[in-house]
């Protein structure tokens, strides 16, 4: 089921993605008159294709849906002579400063779109988890009597009300060699301010920024109290009902969720016998978890759920006003676009790790587990990934929109078009440098996969 909601998952994310990215260049050519001959939505073999009889444009959809392109009129490809009415129409003959905008138009349109799906979900609402911690490596927290939990509630003055904040906030100290300030809360609205010292290199270690930082992150514990039950399950067929609280099993005591998880899991079709506080009074039951096989391995199954009510103190619902969340929307985009070039410099330049280029793999399982958490969480990571679509456009490689965009940049400087043939030997060494990172993206997805 997993794998069929990341593959659906991975299709609407680069079906939007693309669709609008190309719709970019299509939109700007049609501004300035310029013929479109093809309108395409992936590659290879064309799967559907449909011939406008308004302006002759066909729009199709290729079987490989790495991609898209829009072809349109270049009169050096034309066999025959054309009137001035088309040779108007022609990409090739428009002015330097009209072809750059063209190209770069599909890159902002991602950005824009970025902005639209960054609005909705602040207007809309995401939920989060708050920046919990129970200590600091090498830093002795002032308060010793909040069980070890405190929130950061600012890094480097930015307020932080998700763990998403924190991590897009040090980044950005990172990769600007900035110090880390972070304002951090205890239960008794105690601020203490600390000055994080870090590694120079961090960005070259694998792992998560968070963990690799000295940040301990504070795990909600769930108490073993029964949220749900599956009809006909061995947990329903025992006498289990919701708000049990298993007490114990098989005489050992119960002090969490995951501790009773793990008893189900290593006693596959073994009897188990439960003490469960049922309404102030104890009642035993006896409990056989079935055997299901996971990753070849056989564990014990029970069919049950937890109370999630516990985690409502570590959750916090991010939403506002819609003019607000427009503005925020557009501070937003531009924070992660400035700080996605950033770490593409840095790891070109040897300063990150590569091990965290991503690739479709990685993309259709963030896209599957955001879309079965909501429309809000994809539309989240679809703004992400749109930036991260744009940026990577404008990078100045050729064959991409940024390489382009590098020539008609060299033609207004010098007022000369770069020739054909220096322009073709640019294209070969950029399809090795785009092969080069595309096997490095797959690479790291199989690693990931087998690890």
């Amino acid at each position: 089921m997993e794998i069929i909601q990341s593959i659906i998952g991975f299709f609407i994310a680069i079906g939007i993605l693309v669709t609008f990215h190309e719709f970019g260049h299509f939109y700007i050519a049609r501004l300035f008159n310029v013929k479109v001959l093809n309108f395409s939505i992936g590659f290879g073999r064309k799967i559907y294709k449909r011939k406008s009889s308004i302006d002759g444009t066909e729009y199709s959809i290729g079987l490989i849906p790495l991609g898209g392109y829009v072809k349109m009129l270049e009169s050096r490809e034309s066999e025959s002579s054309m009137d001035v009415g088309l040779l108007n129409q022609c990409f090739d003959k428009q002015s330097v400063y009209k072809k750059f905008l063209i190209v770069a138009a599909g890159p902002v349109f991602n950005l824009i779109l970025a902005v639209v799906f960054f609005a909705f979900v602040h207007f809309a609402g995401i939920t989060g988890m708050k920046p919990y911690i129970t200590s600091i490596d090498g830093h002795a927290m002032k308060s010793i009597s909040d069980m070890n939990k405190f929130e950061i509630i600012q890094v480097n003055g930015k307020n932080t009300k998700r763990w998403q904040d924190v991590r897009v906030e040090i980044l950005n100290a990172v990769v600007n060699s900035k110090e880390l300030k972070l304002h951090v809360k205890s239960n008794s609205n105690d601020i203490e301010v600390i000055n994080l010292s870090y590694d120079e290199n961090i960005l070259q270690f694998d792992g998560d920024i968070i963990s690799n930082i000295g940040l301990n992150i504070k795990t909600p514990e769930l108490p073993a109290i029964i949220g749900s039950i599956e009809d006909d399950s061995p947990a329903s067929l025992s006498g289990l009902q919701k708000g049990d609280e298993i007490v114990s099993v098989n005489n050992m005591e119960v002090t969490n969720w995951e501790n009773f998880s793990l008893y189900m899991k290593d006693n596959p079709n073994k009897i188990l016998q439960l003490i469960v506080q049922r309404d102030e009074v104890e009642v035993d039951l006896v409990l056989v978890p079935t055997s299901r096989n996971i990753n070849e391995k056989i564990i014990g199954y029970a069919g049950v759920s937890p109370d999630t009510y516990s985690l409502n103190d570590y959750r916090i619902l991010v939403k506002y006003p819609f003019f607000e969340s427009i503005s925020k929307s557009f501070i937003l985009t531009y924070d992660f676009t400035v700080l996605t070039f950033k770490m593409i410099f840095e790891l070109f330049t040897g300063q990150a790790n590569t091990n965290n280029i991503s690739g479709p793999l990685s993309i259709a399982e963030f896209s599957g587990k955001s879309l079965s958490m909501g429309v809000v969480y994809f539309a989240y990571l679809l703004a992400i990934l749109s930036i991260s679509l744009g940026v990577l456009n404008l990078l100045p490689i050729p064959v991409l929109d940024g390489g382009h965009l590098v020539y008609y940049i060299i033609e207004m400087i010098t007022g000369q078009p770069v020739s054909e043939k220096i322009q073709l030997v640019a294209q070969q060494f950029g399809l090795i440098i785009l092969l080069g990172i595309m096997l490095l993206a797959f690479y790291n997805d199989y690693m990931r996969l087998i690890s």
